[in-house]
């Protein structure tokens, strides 16, 4: 069976994006499980620095895949991807076996994060030749790209359910596939040279039956995961759910190893805990509601205290599923006891759509004591832990209800100056009148009551806390320090303690990284001591890491072609003039960072819009994708000459857009939480849409442009992009971090900006493109045009374009 060669470039450029995307999911989910959830974040940027190097080195090395060994080339990078996978997948699942401690150090971590890379050069190798040498198209080539990649989302949220390492091998699979249509795309001329038929099966053969071996006797398990030897893995676009084996009555629930709930036995009473103190006051009088119901020890103590109605809310359905299936019987079918009711939902959704009032809310934390105060979560976003969400949970509480947010020690003073900031939006004159503290095994629990703690409850809930043998943090008559006394007398954090070590300024849900705590003064310092940022803070020092590798490679990628000299040798002598180049090159990596920033605030936002467990992440890439490959076809139509002003008025759109995206966009999301999932679903569609019609076409319109003039650059602009786009993903990060999602809209329009200035110029009237590869072909329909008659003859019985 032969195919066109249009069928055949578009089919195995779609597999390529679909085994793309669901590597990158997989791999995020793996460097979670195995390191920790910041790098989960360094793996994401895995397709852009893959992508960005394999355009550059094609650039470069045009000779590596050019007409007439085009697609034959292209079928082995495709086939070599989906080897580099599977050996990715193998040293990352037996990385705890090496020895001694080089799992741990650095040296050992570039070294899986480079392996992870490979396949994401191979395959960005591939791309960027069919954009070189298809750029007439690139609109329907960047079409079915997303869609491929959309798809690639969908079957993540499939093929992660069978474990992360299955999924990584279906990519392998898929790699394979791409492979396999680009190789009968290369029989349809007879002068081309063929790809190997055998290197092609080998990795298709190999990689299905290596899936299917683990389907039938697993063999590629993680190694090395954190905390006890599991018996139990249940594997989401989420987080992994591991149990470890029950003793003493308790078994422990952790998601990526980073947390731990207790599973109590059925006949286990639950061991009293700091955020049990409401019940002193509270005793049988609810309902209650507990958020993050995890292991369901938190409902234990509920239903020790004497309630009736305990609500309990958890984002993950795994592990609702194994709460009601395999740990059923364990726990005493707690989830399914008629006092209980648990909705698979997120708690700010959950809080804002009942009608409900409750006496006593539980916000308990999961986090390791080490991971939080290691900064290990800065990363991570919280918004039950930002001044909206507090002051949600507050607006539906019962006038005498009380609130119990648990952090580890380190956190108390941010979550004091929290709470404060939350009681006095809502109208506490002292808000240190309101709150009472005490904590144990390096977790404290703070108390919120709506209304001011009497002297009697004071006193109930200080003897509680006795008996207990529990550590008194903070009273209203026993601050326990100045400072604290401070931070619950005055609005204005920073005034109250100048020289805290960490950032006491409330988080909001503009920035919603309550574990983030580097006070903007200090972060100068903190960067300047190494071992002290990879000791006390270690997302910082991943997101650094990831930024400084990035930096660099960008840097190479606009040096070495310079200094290598091929663009001026290929652009000829009627367009050697360096400023069309800069502005070519300068335009594609200001979309690649504006794409990279805009979408990183927007997909964030949708994901909470979205009120679908355990698929946001695909859904929201499906949309986005999808509408980015719509706005790519619209320009199908647009004559080069054209391109330039469409491109400078689209790019100035999404100037505009991003502007009042960081005006309005956190108040549409925060007042979209008390709509139905429907309404949610189709507020997040309408964010996105747009954007994605409008950043969409930016790149097929300035590979219109790119190729009028110089078509030898487009593997370089391609490369840029996507190099420009993994770094504004770290710049990005850290903006949030500091500034807030509304400064990180702002630098995308600053960089959509800079596009709308460096929109590169259309060739003038009768100008040539200027391209030194000699005999080389602009496009596959082009090259089937030249084939012999016998070959044109057949490329027409099989439907070949140009024939």
């Amino acid at each position: 069976m032969w195919v066109s060669q249009r069928s055949g470039l578009f089919s195995g450029v779609a597999a390529l994006a679909c085994a793309t995307v669901l590597l990158e999911i997989t791999l995020t989910r793996i460097f979670a499980a195995l390191f920790g959830g910041p790098y989960a974040f360094l793996a994401l940027a895995l397709a852009p620095f893959g992508a960005g190097v394999g355009g550059v080195l094609l650039h470069l090395a045009p000779s590596i895949a050019r007409p007439p060994s085009l697609f034959a080339r292209m079928a082995a990078l495709s086939s070599f991807a989906s080897g580099a996978t599977l050996a990715a997948v193998i040293l990352l699942a037996q990385r705890g076996a090496a020895a001694g401690p080089a799992p741990r150090s650095l040296l050992w971590l570039a070294l899986l994060y480079a392996a992870s890379a490979v396949p994401f050069a191979l395959a960005g190798l591939a791309v960027a030749a069919a954009i070189r040498h298809a750029a007439a198209e690139m609109p329907r080539l960047h079409l079915l790209s997303l869609v491929g990649g959309a798809l690639g989302g969908l079957a993540a949220a499939a093929a992660l359910r069978a474990g992360a390492p299955r999924a990584a091998l279906a990519a392998a699979i898929f790699f394979a596939v791409a492979g396999v249509f680009f190789y009968l795309a290369s029989r349809v001329r007879e002068d081309e040279p063929r790809a190997s038929g055998g290197l092609v099966a080998t990795f298709v053969l190999g990689s299905a039956v290596l899936l299917a071996g683990d389907v039938g006797a697993p063999w590629l398990r993680l190694t090395g995961l954190r905390g006890a030897a599991p018996e139990l893995e249940s594997w989401s676009d989420q987080a992994l759910i591991t149990v470890e084996r029950a003793r003493a009555g308790t078994a422990w629930m952790r998601r990526d190893g980073a947390g731990a709930s207790a599973i109590l036995a059925a006949k286990t009473r639950p061991p009293p805990q700091p955020e049990d103190m409401a019940y002193a006051l509270h005793r049988d009088r609810g309902p209650v509601l507990v958020v993050g119901a995890g292991g369901g020890r938190d409902l234990r103590a509920a239903l020790k205290a004497g309630q009736k109605e305990v609500y309990a809310v958890e984002e993950s359905r795994d592990v609702v599923e194994a709460m009601r299936g395999r740990y059923a019987e364990f726990s005493g079918h707690l989830f399914d006891r008629p006092e209980v009711r648990v909705a698979v939902t997120d708690g700010r959704s959950f809080i804002r759509r009942t009608p409900l009032r409750f006496r006593h809310i539980v916000i308990a934390s999961t986090d390791a004591p080490a991971g939080s105060t290691a900064g290990a979560l800065a990363l991570s976003e919280s918004r039950l832990h930002t001044l909206e969400g507090l002051s949600d949970f507050l607006a539906r509480l019962s006038p005498e209800g009380t609130l119990v947010v648990t952090r580890a020690d380190g956190d108390f003073d941010r979550l004091l100056s929290l709470a404060a900031a939350a009681l006095r939006r809502a109208g506490a004159g002292a808000p240190g009148d309101h709150l009472f503290g005490c904590g144990a095994a390096k977790q404290t629990a703070l108390l919120v009551k709506r209304a001011p703690l009497a002297r009697a409850e004071i006193d109930a809930l200080r003897r509680h806390c006795r008996r207990h043998k529990f550590s008194e943090a903070f009273a209203p008559d026993r601050p326990r320090t100045p400072a604290r006394g401070r931070l619950v007398a005055t609005a204005d954090a920073r005034a109250a303690a100048p020289d805290a070590r960490v950032d006491l300024t409330p988080p909001t849900d503009d920035r919603p990284f309550f574990s983030y705590s580097v006070p903007a003064r200090r972060l100068p310092a903190v960067l300047g001591d190494l071992e002290a940022l990879r000791a006390e803070h270690a997302g910082l020092s991943a997101l650094l890491a990831l930024l400084a590798g990035g930096s660099g490679l960008l840097a190479l990628g606009v040096l070495l072609p310079l200094l290598a000299g091929r663009a001026g040798r290929r652009l000829g002598p009627r367009a050697a003039a360096p400023a069309p180049r800069a502005r070519a090159l300068l335009f594609f990596a200001a979309i690649g960072a504006g794409f990279a920033l805009v979408g990183l605030a927007l997909v964030r936002h949708a994901l909470v819009l979205l009120d679908l467990p355990a698929h946001e992440l695909p859904a929201v890439l499906v949309v986005l994708l999808v509408s980015v490959g719509g706005g790519g076809l619209r320009t199908a139509r647009v004559a080069p000459p054209a391109a330039a002003g469409a491109a400078a008025t689209l790019a100035a759109l999404l100037v505009a857009a991003a502007a009042l995206a960081a005006v309005g966009l956190v108040p549409l999301t925060q007042w979209s939480l008390g709509l139905a999932p429907f309404l949610r679903a189709a507020l997040a569609v309408v964010l996105l849409a747009p954007v994605g019609l409008l950043a969409g076409s930016l790149a097929p319109l300035g590979v219109k442009l790119v190729a009028s003039r110089s078509p030898a650059l487009l593997p370089w602009c391609f490369g840029l992009s996507a190099l420009a786009g993994a770094v504004a993903m770290a710049l990005g990060a850290l903006c949030a971090m500091n500034l807030g999602y509304s400064a990180l809209l702002l630098c995308a329009g600053l960089a959509y900006l800079l596009a709308a200035a460096a929109v590169p110029p259309a060739a003038a009237a009768g100008e040539v493109a200027q391209d030194d590869e000699a005999g080389a072909q602009d496009g596959a329909g082009a090259a089937m045009s030249e084939a012999p008659p016998a070959a044109r003859a057949a490329a027409a019985r099989s439907g070949a374009p140009g024939a």
